[in-house]
């Protein structure tokens, strides 16, 4: 005699024993899955040989794993000797769900569901031992996936596959060929990565996502309509566009913690000079003059430059990111009707 615990979570709907064989085939009423239980152990209890899964919701976002150069998918045939790889779809499910899942059209043996990391079921035991299967394990999971993005071209070197989540500001980098979470969290420097701490502003929650030609950076559009730009395999940020809308760097936020000065101040360089000037008995209205001038150029340059951001930023959510071949042209599109063409390296 045995039992097996938590084999389908919502109960179980038929059991068949396959003739002549200790193979027993169940069946799930709400957990979308199918079981083969194997009985060969010398005290004749069973465990579980081999299971097929899906997702417990309805999928709310399908892609194909790699869709190609051109966006259009890959003919598999045998005339060319195209394998089944070719075949596989990501599918993200729905809300009470929260898994990424690949499935293949050619193999069965090939669907798998992408780590989110090791030991969750035993984790949502320990923690949340009134919540017993799907329903403790998704306090551990990321929120629903509401947008992704793959690239094939450097995926021997770092993660190919990017997500973005509902009412989240994170981007995650995930691994096809090892079919799990595997690289660095893309946030701001500022970014709390701690649930338990201040999150981000909800204008920074992320609403669309690229990546670009070459492999190597992810674009992230937000509700409140700035894309941010990140490095793939290190995580960090790369600039925003429009290009004023990041925040301070590390160093210059931990020059500002401390108290040190940043190069550029012209408010400060104008107070410096002013103090230098009285110490050495007054200032000549030549020097006054060509001061004020400075200044006044500086203040027109600024707002000339704050007028054409003002122009070329979005009002809204950025709802569509765009990249060309050249990695030289981002297009975004926005809820506000706006379609803007940025330059990918200076960021106008």
């Amino acid at each position: 005699q045995g039992t097996q615990e938590g084999t389908h979570h919502g109960g179980i709907s038929k059991l068949s024993y396959l003739p002549g064989e200790p193979l027993l085939l169940s069946t799930g009423l709400s957990s979308n899955s199918i079981l083969l239980h194997v009985f060969d152990a010398p005290d004749h209890s069973g465990r579980i040989l081999r299971q097929r899964k899906g997702h417990t919701s309805p999928p709310q976002l399908l892609r194909y794993l790699h869709p190609g150069v051109s966006g259009g998918g890959i003919l598999a045939n045998a005339a060319d000797g195209t394998d089944a790889s070719s075949c596989q779809i990501l599918s993200c499910g729905g809300a009470g769900d929260l898994t990424l899942r690949l499935f293949s059209t050619a193999r069965s043996n090939l669907d798998k569901e992408y780590s989110q990391g090791r030991g969750l079921d035993k984790k949502a035991k320990k923690l949340f031992g009134n919540k017993e299967g799907p329903e403790g394990r998704a306090e551990l999971l990321l929120p629903e996936i509401v947008d992704l993005s793959t690239s094939e071209v450097r995926g021997r070197d770092w993660g190919d596959l990017v997500t973005i989540h509902r009412n989240h500001a994170h981007a995650y980098v995930w691994s096809t060929k090892r079919g799990a979470q595997s690289g660095p969290v893309l946030r701001q420097p500022h970014w709390n990565i701690s649930a338990m701490k201040d999150r981000p502003p909800r204008t920074a929650n992320a609403t669309s996502l690229a990546i670009s030609a070459c492999g190597s950076f992810a674009l992230v559009g937000t509700v409140g309509g700035v894309v941010y730009k990140y490095n793939i395999q290190s995580g960090l940020p790369r600039g925003s566009f429009p290009r004023d809308a990041t925040s301070a760097t590390s160093e210059e936020e931990r020059r500002r913690k401390k108290g040190l000065k940043t190069a550029g101040d012209v408010g400060r360089t104008m107070r410096i000079l002013e103090k230098n000037n009285s110490k050495n008995g007054g200032v000549t209205p030549s020097d006054i003059d060509q001061a004020e001038r400075d200044r006044v150029s500086y203040l027109e340059a600024d707002a000339k430059k704050k007028a054409i951001v003002g122009r070329a930023s979005h009002d809204g959510a950025v709802v569509g990111i765009a990249i060309d071949s050249l990695n030289k042209t981002l297009v975004t599109a926005g809820a506000d009707s706006k379609l803007v063409l940025w330059n990918f390296v200076t960021h106008m």
